[in-house]
């Protein structure tokens, strides 16, 4: 797990510089870098300080960073979990069926059960 989250932090951190392309006021660009909600609360305040461009901008990047490193972060996640289904199916040993002697016969509902030897 920790790895897709490693895989998502840096796709989200590099969509963000490479979607936004213009530089944030220094608390706006440590929130925005931090997580996609400090990004989107940044903007609402960039937007009440009279900059709605720079605040739609932020928006926007940061809202299609976020979903391409979930959706790449997503993917791995898929890739990890059919690999190790893979892997046990390979792995794992078939349990033995039951011959036909060790078989017990089936018993009607109601009927007590046979009675075992006690040693």
């Amino acid at each position: 797990m920790a790895v897709i989250g490693s895989i998502y932090a840096s796709l989200y951190a590099s969509g963000l510089a490479n979607g936004l392309g213009v530089h944030l006021p220094g608390p706006a660009a440590g929130a925005a870098e931090d997580s996609v909600g400090g990004a989107l609360g940044a903007a609402d305040q960039l937007a009440a300080g009279g900059q709605g461009d720079l605040a739609i901008a932020l928006s926007d990047a940061a809202s299609a960073a976020f979903f391409h490193g979930f959706e790449i972060a997503c993917l791995v996640a898929a890739g990890v979990a059919i690999a190790g289904a893979l892997v046990a199916l390979a792995l794992l040993p078939a349990h033995p069926t039951a011959r036909d002697e060790e078989t017990p016969e089936p018993r009607l509902l109601g009927t007590p059960a046979p009675a075992t030897p006690t040693n």
